[in-house]
């Protein structure tokens, strides 16, 4: 009501847009109040509400998830303030890693399935975020941002801590984070570059520590993989309109179209 009266009423776009935002932060713990006053958990009783935040992963949070985001894409509809993406990227975060015992019927699992459902969760989030920032113009307020960014933690964190013992694998991931920086130029979105980067050098480094690790040549090919990182850092961002200007000289018109734009 307070962010309604400041909004419409008064013309006060960011303390509107803050109070709601606030109140969207609120639901888990309202959702958490009935479903401890009711007794209805999915899977059983998570425990403590602290540990929604800091602790346990369990499917019994799964419905403060699903309400959060529901009463964010309410609150759009009501006020478009960009921020309001945030609480509902943060519950898909958080259900991209509840929903695993759900998805399996169990409460005990495997890592690599818990990786899985993170993974493809993740590319689904990005997708979604990726028609909210074509559909809706940059210059109207960046609403694909904090999407963008909880769908590449979901999907970069299951990539990369999944177990893998083959090279080819290793080599896959590079090239996956390799495309993650060129999406990152391609997009506009520096963000993809950030987890792109950091894949890029776990690749490294773990060929620095398997290839190398019994040479006397690791220190020194450990050297030059930092100066590598930072120079091609450097370069990123000293080249970083050229490479778009390149990129969309190159690609097909065709593709352009579907690219987000700015106004």
């Amino acid at each position: 009501m307070t962010g309604r009266h400041l909004w419409f009423d008064r013309g006060l776009k960011v303390p509107g847009g803050l109070f709601t935002t606030i109140a969207v932060c609120m639901v888990p713990l309202a959702i958490y109040g009935f479903q401890r006053m009711t007794g209805i958990w999915p899977n059983g009783d998570p425990g403590s509400y602290r540990n929604y935040h800091y602790l346990w992963v369990k499917a019994g949070w799964f419905y403060m998830e699903l309400g959060t985001i529901l009463a964010g894409m309410l609150a759009l509809w009501w006020i478009r303030f960009p921020l309001l993406t945030l609480p509902i990227a943060y519950s898909l975060w958080y259900m991209s890693m509840d929903l695993t015992p759900l998805i399996f019927g169990k409460n005990e699992f495997a890592w690599n399935e818990r990786c899985l459902v993170s993974f493809w969760f993740g590319i689904a989030t990005i997708v979604i975020a990726f028609f909210i920032d074509r559909r809706i113009r940059r210059s109207q307020g960046d609403f694909a941002f904090w999407l963008y960014l909880s769908g590449l933690m979901a999907f970069w964190g299951g990539l990369t801590l999944r177990h893998s013992s083959s090279e080819w694998e290793q080599f896959l991931y590079f090239l996956i984070n390799l495309f993650l920086i060129l999406l990152s130029v391609l997009l506009r979105k520096r963000v993809f570059v950030i987890f792109g980067g950091m894949g890029v050098i776990v690749y490294v480094g773990h060929l620095a520590y398997t290839v190398f690790s019994n040479s006397l040549l690791f220190p020194i090919v450990l050297s030059f993989i930092g100066v590598f990182i930072i120079f091609a850092g450097i370069q990123y961002q000293k080249n970083y309109p050229n490479w778009q200007h390149w990129l969309h000289r190159i690609l097909p018109e065709s593709l352009l179209q579907i690219l987000p734009k700015d106004i």
